[in-house]
């Protein structure tokens, strides 16, 4: 089941040039040079008019915040023996299919004070605001600050950050706002989200690509504001500065980006599978458009091989029922759909959903799918095995994965859209030596009891360089939610340090 396609007719040939798109001739502006742009944080300004479920929100909010977390941005520090006792939904489980951690850890907690707080009714048909991460973190050794985004999924006036965590002062910091750093004003429609990968090559640049809120996709009058699509961008953690190298590919944005360090190229794909091969180093496209016919790579993963450089994902065409894996060779601008599947669940196949970031010293990644099945995967083999579920529970869905330095543990938050407390918002370690499910800590619902925070689900979370440290940001917020009918549970974003003592994390 092999397909390949030299992509020479279809690719961007010059991102200043007349553009070649699916056989479609697109203009590109020649002011796409790369502009620098110094701003500061400045707090945006709050709405005058809220609507009643607002309200309520606020009122709710600030009767459960006993602590003063919402507004001040301040960081608590617990350890508790509480943190280890499971929530009866996932109780029946111990022993069989997960142990516990004998000693807590000590976990630093912090809701981010980004701005506006409260939203107003929604100016268009779009869903209302609220704040919410979705793509990955970063961490910086040099300084030892933790990295990563949030955006208020608005579609005008829209607010996106770039969030900064400094362990050693306990503090949270937040970025320009990067729509007004793109200079879009408030009636042009505008991005909520940073939705794929940030990513440090080797200085302080953090690479990101951003995503619009609104679905399928951006409607014909918001174009006619003057917004073109997802923009490149790099944000400086030691100045603060941002560049933006401009819209590769009109009409399109990007819910999933990542750069291969290693070949100093950036990839991207679309809502509608749109693919984006760019180079970083030569600032222009290597590929741009879609796939051959019978290939639609997914758009919520992109696995780099970090030895051959080759890019695998999940097919999403609706003909391939067992979503096999693509891969794209950059080498010779090719795809290839292969015979490798990731593991189906109940007899249903799924996408590959979130992967190590590199090869361990055996050759493999490790990976999950949508459903929550996790397996290996040898490049090299072409060769996928299946581990099993990810989690007992009903609150499966991870988006991150993280691997020790001494490559035993793999680190994983499942139930990430939402509904992770549920099931008691668990910090699984996953041994590979014993193929058994450690819970380092339940984080719900300690944080509810204490603080009236609920951490609801999380899409990323990070180690430190030396496998002591998880940084984890929280979608959630302060609710009075039934668990039997819990509704959204999104509204303002937390970040978590869980310090994993050492006797859990022998190696």
């Amino acid at each position: 089941m092999k397909f390949q396609f030299l992509s020479t007719s279809l690719a961007i040939l010059a991102i200043f040039a007349t553009t070649h798109v699916a056989c479609q001739s697109l203009k590109i502006p020649q002011n796409e040079n790369p502009k620098k742009i110094q701003k500061s944080y400045v707090p945006a300004p709050e709405a005058k008019e809220l609507g009643e479920e607002e309200l309520k929100n606020r009122e709710t909010a600030e009767k459960l915040d006993t602590h003063k977390m919402l507004y001040t941005g301040k960081v608590v520090v617990d350890q508790d023996k509480s943190m280890l006792e499971p929530p009866e939904r996932v109780a029946q489980y111990e022993g069989d299919e997960y142990v516990m951690a004998e000693t807590p850890p000590m976990v630093e907690f912090g809701v981010i004070p980004a701005t506006p707080f409260w939203f107003p009714e929604p100016v268009d048909d779009h869903h209302r605001a609220m704040w919410a991460n979705w793509g990955q973190s970063a961490y910086y050794p040099k300084n030892g600050h933790f990295y990563t985004s949030i955006g208020d999924n608005g579609s005008y006036d829209a607010h996106l950050y770039v969030v900064e965590y400094d362990p050693e002062a306990k503090e949270i910091g937040l970025s320009a706002e990067v729509n007004e750093v793109i200079g879009r004003p408030d009636d042009m429609f505008s991005e909520g989200k940073i939705h794929g990968w940030l990513d440090f090559i080797e200085g302080p640049e953090l690479w990101f690509c951003t995503y619009w809120s609104k679905y399928p996709e951006v409607h014909e009058e918001d174009w006619q504001t003057g917004y073109r699509g997802g923009h490149i961008m790099t944000y400086n953690v030691e100045t603060g500065d941002f560049t933006d190298y401009g819209v590769p590919m009109p009409r399109a944005s990007w819910p999933a980006s990542r750069v291969d360090p290693n070949r100093r190229m950036l990839y991207a794909t679309g809502y509608y599978c749109e693919f984006l091969a760019w180079d970083i180093d030569n600032r222009k496209v290597h590929w741009a458009g879609h796939q051959p016919d019978g290939i639609q790579m997914s758009n919520r993963v992109l696995l780099i091989d970090d030895k051959t450089g080759m890019l695998y994902t999940s097919n999403r065409h609706e003909d391939d029922h067992e979503k096999h894996f693509i891969k794209y060779d950059p080498y010779k601008n090719r795809f290839e759909l292969t015979e490798m599947a990731a593991p189906p669940t109940d007899g249903q196949a799924g996408e590959m959903r979130a992967s190590t970031i590199r090869r361990n010293s055996d050759g493999i990644f490790y990976g999950v799918t949508t459903p929550g099945q996790m397996f290996t995967f040898d490049p090299d083999k072409e060769e996928i095995v299946d581990l099993g579920l990810c989690w007992p529970g009903e609150e499966r869905y991870t988006t991150s994965l993280e691997t020790s330095p001494g490559e035993r543990y793999i680190y994983y938050v499942p139930g990430a859209h939402g509904k992770g407390c549920l099931d008691g918002s668990p910090l699984v370690q996953y041994d590979t030596k014993t193929q058994t499910k450690k819970v380092l800590a339940f984080l719900s619902p300690f944080y509810e009891e204490k603080y009236g925070y609920t951490p609801s689900g999380s899409f990323s979370l990070k180690l430190d360089d030396k496998g002591e440290r998880v940084f984890i940001i929280w979608n959630g917020g302060f609710f009075d939610y039934d668990p039997e009918n819990p509704g959204s549970l999104f509204k303002h974003n937390a970040i978590m340090l869980v310090h994993i003592p050492e006797s859990e994390r022998e190696e």
